[in-house]
């Protein structure tokens, strides 16, 4: 069974189905790929296993199997579910005393973008239909203008795709790219309504991916490379001036 990943996001957010939800831990015991894939969804996925494989060695440990004590490699989404059932509460409480503040959109979208490699976007449809089709869906849900013409004149990059997305119930589209080595980059818009602040361009260094933001009259912005190195500056110039507001 293919899950789309709205589907696992509403699974990581407790709101799907029960059938659904038992489908989806289904295939997680069954195939490791699957389970790293769900795992790249779940903003804190790596802070729960950064917890597990932080716990000092001579912690109790409250009858828990040694295969599965020791099993902190990407298997922690059981690990956790075992810990709950035998009442670990040093686990959960060391976990929740270090659970950071709410991710931001642009946080969630690097994490997002960072599970791209050139293989994910070597096969999309990038045929002149396709991509008539996506940016008509994607600037009618955001209620404006990509400027489709200016992104399709970057240089270096080779449009592939728009994509609608959501975040808290506000509209969040992504535009994919591919680099002249095949690496893809983004740029992202999310709607965040009329009385949102205006912030001036901020370069850092997300989920491992060189990344650029900046806001003006109700809508964010964002441009991801492929690599902590990357060089956004050109690109940067253009899409600012573009989307100045």
């Amino acid at each position: 069974m293919t899950f789309s990943d709205e589907t696992l996001l509403a699974y990581l957010e407790g709101t799907l189905d029960e059938a659904q939800s038992r489908a989806i831990e289904a295939a997680v015991e069954d195939d490791a790929e699957f389970e790293r894939r769900l795992m790249g969804l779940d903003p804190f996925a790596p802070i729960i296993q950064d917890v597990f494989e932080k716990l000092p060695a001579e912690a109790p440990k409250f009858g828990l199997s040694e295969p599965v004590a020791q099993n902190t490699n990407g298997r922690f989404l059981r690990v956790v579910a075992v810990a709950a059932s035998v009442g670990v509460a040093a686990v959960a409480l060391t976990f929740w005393a270090t659970r950071p503040a709410e991710l931001g959109w642009a946080q969630q979208a690097a994490i997002y973008q960072s599970l791209y490699v050139p293989e994910t976007i070597a096969s999309l449809d990038s045929s002149e239909a396709s991509l008539d089709k996506q940016f008509a869906m994607a600037e009618a849900e955001l209620g404006r203008s990509l400027d489709r013409e200016t992104l399709e004149s970057l240089p270096g990059l080779e449009l592939k795709r728009a994509q609608v997305l959501s975040f808290k119930g506000k509209p969040l589209i992504q535009v994919v790219f591919a680099d002249e080595q095949g690496q893809p980059f983004a740029f992202c818009v999310i709607r965040q309504g009329p009385n949102a602040p205006s912030a001036e361009v901020k370069q850092a260094v997300l989920s491992g991916l060189a990344t650029a933001t900046w806001a003006r009259d109700g809508f964010g912005y964002m441009l991801l490379g492929s690599s902590p190195q990357t060089d956004l500056k050109g690109e940067l110039d253009v899409l600012t001036r573009t989307f100045a507001g």
